[in-house]
């Protein structure tokens, strides 16, 4: 049986693979030097803090903080910016039509993206966004 916490993850990331543009969705992989399909979203574990701990049942309540880091390419600087931000409405609408993410987790809240222009050797410009998203959840143990 999954750990709460790879069903977090698992639930954003099938959200993520519900992008069009022809966005490719990893998880954890490395930076790319090249994206070929204009658009690429990178799916982050994160980092789970420390949980709040309720007892009589002994309950974990997590803030899960993933990042999405997504990359666009497109040698104009204007489409770059369009894609980026058609891809961030996308993403916004997916999570906020079912914050629970199917009822995996108990909500999922986006945070303020940060943006980057990338020119990697003998490519054309990347417009890089890392999008920190908090999953709240709960478990019945640390590693449950």
């Amino acid at each position: 049986m999954m750990s709460q916490r790879e069903q977090a993850i698992g639930a954003l990331f099938a959200v993520l693979g519900q992008l069009s543009l022809g966005t490719l969705v990893k998880r954890n992989a490395a930076l790319p030097e090249r994206i070929a399909d204009h658009a690429m979203a990178i799916l982050r574990d994160g980092e789970m803090g420390e949980p709040d701990v309720s007892l009589s049942p002994l309950t974990y309540h997590w803030q899960h903080q993933v990042t999405i880091e997504l990359f666009v390419a497109d040698p104009e600087a204007s489409v770059r910016d369009a894609r980026m931000d058609g891809l961030l409405t996308e993403l916004a609408t997916l999570i906020e039509v079912d914050r629970t993410l199917a009822g995996v987790i108990e909500y999922a809240e986006i945070g303020a993206p940060k943006f980057d222009e990338l020119a990697p050797d003998g490519s054309s410009g990347i417009k890089a966004c890392l999008l920190p998203v908090l999953l709240h959840y709960s478990s019945a143990g640390p590693l449950s």
